[in-house]
């Protein structure tokens, strides 16, 4: 047996596991999506694009859907440039770098549904520590995810101090890896700090942002755990995630089908959104590198 053949034997088990875990599922649920399949009924009869029409028709599912992208677009913007001038910040401060790189971990590391009963305690309407503050200084206190204009608020501001450190410890990690030529020929040159950020450090950091962008854009797209425990998409969909929706519509509603169908309907354009992304970027990175 050649190399190349004990190669190709090595990587069989990874298909057949990929194929297991990701290709048959795929094609089951895209199979259920044209089905009236509710597993409460043996019969899952076939109705072709009906799903996703019912979908379509339903207000709740582009409540849902713009709720999650004023989430992708707030929270990213936010989390980016926090993150970023946190780095940087540690990055001129060696010693304070060793004492925040652990803590930075704690809230990464505590459960989603955790941070949603502290939520429920902290921005809690009578009692809770945020209004008693507030009321304090003199102010009333707020109803905080108990409103329809401050239940998403609410989220996002548990969900920005669980996942900014992410950030921060990415750009931090992308900084210290640069190299120092640059930066001692601008500082020859005479650059200003801000020269030197939007000049070089950001155009090199291109690719840690995509990869940044990339991942927290789908963790957002999948909250489900604080919202659930939070608002359950409350007051009436103000606060609904498009996988809170997709939960609720199969498992409270036990329409299935349908939930396979909205998936689908989720899946498709983010996917197109995401390679779009990327190549916007790359194309970024190769005109810096060619100027």
């Amino acid at each position: 047996m050649t190399a190349k053949q004990r190669a190709s034997l090595m990587v069989y088990p990874t298909i057949l596991v990929l194929a297991l875990i990701v290709i048959f599922p795929m094609i089951f649920s895209i199979s259920v999506s044209v089905r009236a399949y509710d597993i409460r009924i043996k019969e899952h009869p076939f109705v072709g694009l009906q799903n996703f029409i019912a979908v379509l028709k339903n207000k709740d599912f582009f409540d849902a859907t713009m709720t999650t992208g004023i989430m992708i677009v707030a929270e990213l913007a936010v989390e980016l440039v926090l993150g970023m001038l946190i780095a940087l910040a540690l990055l001129e401060l060696p010693l304070g770098r060793k004492l925040f790189q652990p803590l930075m971990l704690v809230p990464m590391m505590v459960m989603p549904v955790v941070i949603g009963y502290i939520g429920r305690l902290v921005f809690e309407v009578r009692s809770g520590p945020v209004n008693y503050f507030l009321n304090l200084l003199g102010m009333e206190g707020l109803r905080w995810h108990a409103s329809a204009q401050l239940s998403l608020v609410t989220i996002m501001i548990l969900r920005i101090w669980q996942w900014t450190p992410f950030v921060i410890a990415v750009f931090l990690a992308g900084l210290l890896s640069l190299p120092l030529e640059p930066y001692d020929s601008a500082q020859v040159d005479g650059a200003s700090g801000r020269q030197v950020f939007f000049l070089i450090s950001l155009p090199m950091l291109r690719p840690v942002v995509t990869l940044v962008v990339i991942m927290r854009a789908l963790e957002i797209l999948q909250t489900f755990d604080i919202t659930y425990v939070l608002t359950l998409g409350g007051p009436g969909t103000s606060s609904m995630t498009m996988s809170l929706y997709t939960y609720l519509l199969g498992f409270r509603y036990w329409d299935v089908g349908q939930t396979a169908a909205a998936a689908w309907l989720i899946m498709i354009p983010l996917s197109l959104l995401v390679t779009w992304f990327v190549r916007v970027m790359e194309r970024g990175e190769k005109g810096a590198e060619t100027r």
